[in-house]
């Protein structure tokens, strides 16, 4: 019988469980949501990590029973450096070196942000990438362009680009709590923009992109977006100027950076990434350059514990077939 897997993430605002076994099924992969009180605009790490260990059971006790698990994979940190710490993994740790104590089976201790790039190449398809290549991690929590280098389990991350104040997730956040939405506000933001057709805006009506070199800033447009409220434009037409405004500037970062660094393909991951009108708006931006470009639907974009689950599935094969 195959063995299996277990994949945790507990991140700042989804807890998440999956596994997945030796022929790369995805046996399981679910999230619970934290709860953010209505009108706020975030949570603080207590309050998350309270939220993380009451969820954690609730997603254990619905794992498929009757096959073994042989490793856990669990994110340990935000990013793949020495001094990247969140207090809100350690629930998720603290449940993973339990486990596989009381088990007897392996660990693996990851970052969330290799997690997010090896979920986001499975959900693409899993694609055939190069040693290196460029990974967009945009979310609530993180906007980073990275140059990626494969590592026989996991990735070697170095920033490239990088937001200089707000992550787009804020901006989409904030503005939409702002027009009433509640938080997270992404897929809201995204019905009220699909109300609307671009081709009928007055073209004085935008919102700017605001670069410092490569890197970018997301405060101004959230400024940008206020005024226009104030001024009496529809929420579902700002609301599309947003959007718009982040897939612009991330084109713009990205157009650059492929004349810097020796990358073909980019690979998009964040819950920021999973919008269609990012999407649809960064592929006509960039179908000039010839670069190969890999989106993964919304449950591999989004926060999820599936690329956790699967390096810790590449380890155990690594580790077997290598013997």
């Amino acid at each position: 019988m195959s063995a299996l897997s277990l994949g945790i993430d507990t991140s700042n605002y989804t807890t998440s469980v999956a596994l997945v076994d030796e022929n790369e099924n995805m046996i399981y992969n679910k999230g619970i949501l934290l709860e953010v009180k209505s009108g706020e605009r975030g949570l603080r790490q207590s309050d998350a990590l309270f939220q993380h260990v009451h969820h954690l059971p609730i997603l254990l006790q619905e794992l498929p029973r009757g096959r073994e698990i042989e490793i856990i994979c669990y994110s340990e940190r935000p990013r793949p450096l020495s001094d990247s710490y969140m207090p809100v993994f350690r629930s998720g740790e603290s449940l993973a070196c339990s486990l596989a104590g009381v088990l007897g089976i392996e660990r693996l201790a990851v970052s969330h942000q290799e997690n997010h790039i090896r979920a986001a190449i499975y959900g693409s398809g899993s694609p055939d990438l190069e040693a290196i290549f460029c990974a967009v991690h945009f979310s609530g929590g993180t906007s980073e362009i990275l140059l990626v280098e494969k590592k026989t389990i996991g990735y070697k991350c170095d920033i490239i680009a990088t937001t200089r104040d707000l992550n787009a997730g804020q901006l989409v956040d904030r503005v939409g709590v702002l027009m009433g939405c509640d938080f997270p506000a992404g897929k809201a933001l995204e019905v009220l923009a699909n109300q609307v057709n671009p081709a009928s805006f007055n073209s004085n009506v935008f919102i700017s992109s605001t670069m410092k070199d490569l890197d970018f800033h997301f405060s101004g447009q959230e400024n940008q977006a206020r005024r226009l409220l104030e001024t009496g434009v529809e929420p579902p037409v700002v609301a599309y100027l947003v959007l718009k405004a982040i897939a612009k500037t991330l084109s713009k970062a990205i157009g650059g950076l492929a004349k810097k660094y020796p990358f073909q393909s980019v690979l998009f991951s964040g819950g920021v990434m999973s919008n269609q009108i990012i999407k649809k708006i960064v592929i006509n931006e960039l179908q000039a350059t010839g670069l190969k470009l890999y989106f993964s639907p919304g449950e591999y974009s989004r926060d999820n514990a599936a690329g956790n689950a699967l390096m810790g599935m590449d380890y155990y094969k690594h580790a077997r077939y290598s013997q």
